[in-house]
């Protein structure tokens, strides 16, 4: 399940360093924290295993906005913020919903964005064949030896003739640490549609290298919503590996945006709102502020900012 948060500044503009993925994934578990205590020390801690390895199972979006400044040292943000937040597992959306609406705004290095909508985005109709593009940079690597015979931490581009097969791997451990079941797929196949952008970012003083691409994935659709709902590649629960699908992202929002629970106060004109979604995300819908069923949305939705903060 995908969230969008609408955000506005509580003065006039929130400014940021370049990096400021961490305070994101802080404000998260904040989220979960004013939830469920228990909740967010599971996900902060421990999340779900598989081979060894610890998967969050979440993933998040950079912050997006039409009106954004660029300075040396960071950049300053106005007027309708987008955020998006995504993760498969049913507890994880229960308790940041709950965790949002009773919080009410997002808290940014002492900066307050004040939370004017929560939404939930009706999933894509996945196939075996999707044609994806990245919100976030997609990060896959693997361990090469250095000079004295340890093993570095080596990121790989997609280029990389590895590339196509730890992602799939990674998208294998992820579907059974997710499920508790082993994936009878094969693995899937990436065919680039342009060339990848090298992105370098900071998280908790580690230099991180990923990837902005959009690409052609064909494989085990189960796999894939995996990959579309808990993020590609690694570093997820850091805001890397989002994708969304290509076939026009502001239109499919207008069309699938369902709204969980509305923070505005003003009454804008509504119209019918996909109703075989409410049973499925019912439990979330009953806790808007006011204690009633949300079950319609604006209109005309804010257009999304495709542009990387």
């Amino acid at each position: 399940m995908r969230f969008r948060i609408s955000l506005r500044p509580e003065k006039e503009r929130v400014r940021l360093p370049y990096n400021y993925n961490y305070f994101l994934a802080s404000a998260i578990y904040a989220f979960l924290n004013e939830a469920d205590v228990f909740l967010a020390d599971f996900f902060h801690d421990h999340g779900f295993r598989c081979d060894g390895k610890a998967f969050k199972l979440f993933t998040f979006s950079p912050l997006f906005s039409r009106r954004r400044e660029i300075f040396k040292d960071g950049i300053a943000l106005q007027g309708s913020i987008d955020w998006f937040i995504s993760s498969p597992r049913e507890e994880f959306v229960s308790g940041l919903a709950r965790g949002i609406l009773r919080q009410g705004f997002l808290g940014l290095m002492g900066q307050r964005l004040i939370v004017e909508k929560v939404e939930v985005l009706k999933a894509p109709e996945l196939e075996t064949r999707v044609r994806f593009r990245t919100l976030s940079p997609i990060v896959v690597s693997t361990g090469a030896p250095d000079g004295s015979n340890r093993l570095r931490k080596k990121y790989l581009n997609p280029e990389d003739p590895e590339f196509e097969r730890i992602l799939g791997e990674n998208l294998r451990r992820k579907y059974e640490a997710c499920y508790g079941r082993s994936s009878a797929s094969n693995g899937v196949s990436v065919e680039l549609l342009r060339k990848p952008q090298s992105k370098l970012l900071e998280y908790k003083g580690i230099k991180i290298r990923g990837w902005f691409m959009n690409f052609l994935i064909q494989g085990d659709v189960e796999l894939i919503k995996v990959g579309y709902e808990a993020g590609f590649g690694e570093n997820n629960s850091a805001g890397f590996g989002m994708v969304e699908v290509e076939t026009g992202f502001p239109r499919a929002a207008r069309e699938q945006l369902a709204c969980v629970s509305s923070l505005s106060k003003g009454e804008g004109e509504t119209v019918r709102a996909f109703p075989l979604e409410w049973e499925r995300v019912g439990s979330i819908l009953s806790l808007s502020k006011d204690g009633g069923r949300v079950g319609s949305f604006p209109k005309r939705p804010s257009r999304f900012a495709r542009d990387y903060v």
